[in-house]
């Protein structure tokens, strides 16, 4: 089911480039927050796409996506052995099936997005880990360090994993103080293991001069990142946006459906106060935080909802194994439960299938064709304009946001900034993030800035507001050192007048 996806060489999400764009950078500059910075997206995450160019492949879209599926496998095996390790086999199975179709037969945003995949491993892992723990009666001091140690991984990979992280953490420590009979060796380990890698990027970033932007730029920024309102408002805007989430929609549904079934036969038995264990408050949470987390910013993309997924098995596994025991069916019975859930949880699958085959799909998608299989990777008449004047080992720069751009050219950034959302969306730091960005344009002297401002443009699409030219320094700059030779496509194409003169000679 991914293959088409992965073949398909061409952009999906622009998300997509603007991670493969930063691996491709990092692999030539290194320090992360000084001269490649992702915003919301921590290190680590774009680190990863640097590995298969170290197996001879290339920075494009089906490389990352190929990485992306290794990843989503691991991370899948992963939340499956931690549902086997807390529930019984029968119940591991019932919560693990919603997960298992909808990664099986989604499209779109959650196969082609993987800004979220390396922090859901590292969280998957971290689960997995804890339920480890949770059976065990002495907990392993060495697995306690290494569950701190992914721990504190996560605020690296995407700091929106933090609170489950947090959550996996504490209640790690109260198995410790209930179980152990070495308390402090134990929380120990636990705490050396998760303050191990924050230290190490810590000592890194004061090395290298990138603390000032790891501080200012990214702790800072993304606690004050948001859309506005509070998270009350936040939160009532939420079951809107799960209307429109696609396939998110039906596993949301099917987990319902259990948890409700479940809440059910267990009021209905008097046995709901029974089931109020470590396991049922350690789900809870994690729904409520992980909630949180989806919903802070108040940019409501649908990807941002796995960090929902494994939190919701959890719960409704804890609901289900109790609810088996205070029904005390027989074989018989479960076995027709059994079928009659699988069917929930594919029919929507189906139907939504059959909908887009008979042309009755509820939202546009982009049609991938079998000849386009394969493909090597389409250059822009854009591209094509810029290395006209650029050489292999360039970098250029783009006021505007068409990452792409920087693959189909194999062009590095000249700024730490990717995509220009933090320079031109009113903040406390707009004007030091433009500082920033300035700095980084007199240091590299890019060969290419392109102006790609025009009423077509995405997310910024007003060229009389957002136009370079709006910035009194930037205007400088590139008035001084800069000639404008085409327009492609109302995008302005600026090249290095001193390039021209040697292209001139």
């Amino acid at each position: 089911m991914r293959y088409p996806f992965i073949a398909y060489n061409h952009e999906l999400d622009i998300d997509e480039s603007q991670m493969l764009v930063q691996g491709m950078s990092l692999k030539k500059f290194w320090i992360y927050w000084k001269y490649v910075d992702g915003l919301t997206q921590g290190p680590l995450s774009s680190y990863a796409l640097i590995l298969p160019s170290w197996l001879g492949m290339p920075f494009d879209y089906t490389s990352a996506r190929l990485l992306g599926c290794i990843i989503l496998c691991i991370t899948l095996s992963a939340t499956f052995l931690t549902f086997k390790n807390l529930f019984s086999p029968l119940i591991s199975l019932v919560a693990f099936l919603p997960i298992a179709f909808f990664y099986l037969l989604s499209q779109g945003s959650f196969s082609t997005l993987y800004n979220e995949y390396l922090v859901l491993f590292l969280l998957a892992l971290c689960f997995w880990f804890f339920s480890i723990l949770y059976r065990q009666l002495q907990p392993n001091i060495t697995l306690l360090f290494v569950l701190g140690f992914v721990s504190g991984m996560v605020p690296f990979a995407k700091l929106q994993g933090v609170p489950t992280a947090l959550v996996i953490v504490v209640f790690t420590a109260i198995i410790v103080f209930q179980r152990s009979t070495q308390k402090i060796k134990s929380l120990a380990s636990l705490c050396v293991g998760g303050l191990l890698f924050p230290l190490i990027v810590l000592c890194l970033t004061i090395q290298f001069g990138a603390f000032e932007y790891f501080w200012k730029f990214y702790l800072i920024g993304n606690f004050e990142y948001s859309s506005g309102g509070t998270t009350w408002q936040k939160a009532l805007q939420y079951p809107g946006f799960l209307a429109h989430s696609g396939q998110f929609l039906f596993l949301f549904i099917a987990y319902l459906f259990l948890i409700i079934f479940a809440l059910w036969v267990l009021i209905r038995s008097g046995s709901l106060f029974k089931s109020f264990n470590l396991l049922f408050w350690f789900g809870l949470i994690h729904i409520f935080t992980s909630f949180y987390g989806v919903i802070k910013s108040g940019y409501l993309f649908p990807h941002y909802q796995q960090f929902l997924i494994i939190p919701f098995g959890i719960f409704s596994g804890v609901l289900m194994e109790a609810t088996l025991k205070t029904a005390q069916w027989d074989a018989r019975k479960v076995q027709l439960f059994s079928f009659v859930w699988m069917l929930i949880c594919l029919s929507p699958h189906l139907i939504n299938k059959l909908a887009t085959v008979t042309g009755h799909a509820s939202l546009p998608g982009i049609q991938v064709y079998k000849e386009r299989l394969g493909a090597p990777l389409f250059i822009s008449p854009v591209s094509r304009e810029i290395l006209k004047y650029a050489h292999q080992g360039d970098n250029i720069a783009l006021w505007g946001w068409h990452p792409s751009y920087h693959l189909e050219t194999k062009l590095t950034q000249a700024t730490a900034d990717a995509i220009p959302y933090r320079l031109l969306t009113p903040s406390p730091k707009q004007k030091t993030y433009q500082e920033k960005y300035l700095s980084d344009l007199k240091a590299s002297r890019p060969v290419i800035f392109i102006d790609l401002m025009s009423c077509q443009s995405f997310w910024f699409n007003d060229p009389t507001q957002y136009k370079h030219e709006q910035i009194a320094g930037l205007q400088q700059f590139i008035s001084q050192n800069y000639q404008q030779v085409i327009t492609v496509d109302d995008e302005r194409i600026f090249v290095l007048k001193d390039r021209l003169k040697m292209l001139s000679n």
